[in-house]
């Protein structure tokens, strides 16, 4: 779990990173953003978690032929079997809880920061000896020098290119201004020259000025959209849409799959004494791969019509299921089992 977590923390905290370096994101926001993604993702890192360490636990009693012991000993698969159910029903709670109510609430706090930052004041994004562009591109600004509540500005400069004729704005202190009835805020300058037109032309002027107001443009705040990730799960229970079924049995079969995923570990553990600890790694690997695959499909089809509801995802463990069967009868072909003398080929050979 703790590797996994470290692979996604990396990968995440890289993509945050680069959307604070572009600007759409607050350097103060990026380890909350990433707490957020880590809640809102661990539903889903648990199945994996759970399968490969079972996978390199009984692949290591293998190994090390303290298998073999233990089986001389009466201690076989089905002991072991039971051992490990003892730990499910905890294990399945826990990701039930994850996947059904951390994961949303996750989501929807991680979409209210990111909607918040995407419509914040540009002027919110000065940091001392940073260029800053606004989201027009109209205005380039440029300060040496910030307050801690950034308010109070030193050493400004502005390059506006609002209109044809380029102007240049310097000056040696500033602030931030909000007028109370537009809302409109402004950065006005204090004790400064402002430069207009190619220097050499007959047109080009310098004014000096006591006060200058720059008008930053912002666009319309738009109203947050709550992602049906990031929607309550008993909102999704009581809705018909066939999306919102989708994203609810997404999260409910879940908890069931790592369950799955736990006992079909058990016989695909077993491993010859050459193989090494990790000999089935790569098979549980494409296994994994192929079941995500399918659960990506199955989402599509349910939220689109092409399946009933009521078929679902429910047939993911149970094809999980199926599989460590497979794996069992495989290891104890021709041998006298509880399961083997119940197969109807095993009665056709006592016939």
């Amino acid at each position: 779990m703790v590797v996994l977590l470290l692979i996604f923390f990396s990968l995440r905290f890289v993509r945050i990173l680069g959307d604070v370096a572009e600007g759409s994101l607050p350097v103060e926001a990026v380890f909350t953003l990433l707490s957020l993604q880590l809640l809102k993702n661990i539903g889903n890192i648990i199945p994996l978690a759970m399968f490969f360490s079972v996978l390199l636990a009984f692949g290591r009693l293998y190994r090390d032929q303290e298998m073999v012991a233990l089986t001389a000993s009466g201690i076989g698969q089905a002991t072991l079997t039971r051992f490990l159910m003892f730990w499910m029903p905890l294990i399945f709670i826990i990701n039930a809880i994850c996947t059904l109510y951390l994961s949303p609430w996750a989501a929807g706090q991680s979409d209210a920061i990111k909607h918040a930052a995407k419509n914040r004041s540009e002027l919110s994004l000065l940091a001392a000896g940073r260029f800053i562009e606004s989201k027009d591109g109209s205005l380039i600004i440029y300060v040496e020098e910030l307050s801690d509540d950034q308010r109070e500005l030193q050493n400004v400069f502005v390059q506006s290119r609002k209109s044809s004729r380029k102007s240049v704005l310097a000056s040696e202190t500033g602030y931030r201004y909000i007028d109370e009835q537009s809302g409109d805020e402004f950065m006005v300058m204090v004790d400064g020259y402002r430069y207009e037109g190619e220097p050499g032309q007959d047109d080009y002027r310098i004014t000096q000025f006591v006060k200058h107001a720059v008008r930053v443009e912002e666009k319309a705040v738009s109203a947050p959209y709550l992602k049906r990730s990031a929607r309550n799960s008993l909102l999704l229970l009581s809705s018909s849409r066939l999306d919102d079924l989708a994203e609810l049995q997404s999260r409910i079969v879940v908890p069931f799959v790592t369950i799955a995923l736990m006992l079909l570990a058990i016989p695909m553990s077993r491993v010859q004494p050459r193989e090494g600890r990790y000999g089935r790694l790569f098979s549980a690997v494409f296994i994994y791969v192929i079941y995500n695959g399918l659960f990506g499909a199955t989402y599509n089809w349910i939220g689109s019509g092409v399946i009933s509801p009521w078929i679902g995802m429910w047939w993911l463990p149970l094809l999980l299921l199926l599989v460590a069967l497979g794996f069992v009868l495989w290891q104890t072909r021709g041998q006298s089992t509880w399961l083997n003398d119940r197969m109807p080929w095993s009665r056709e050979a006592q016939a």
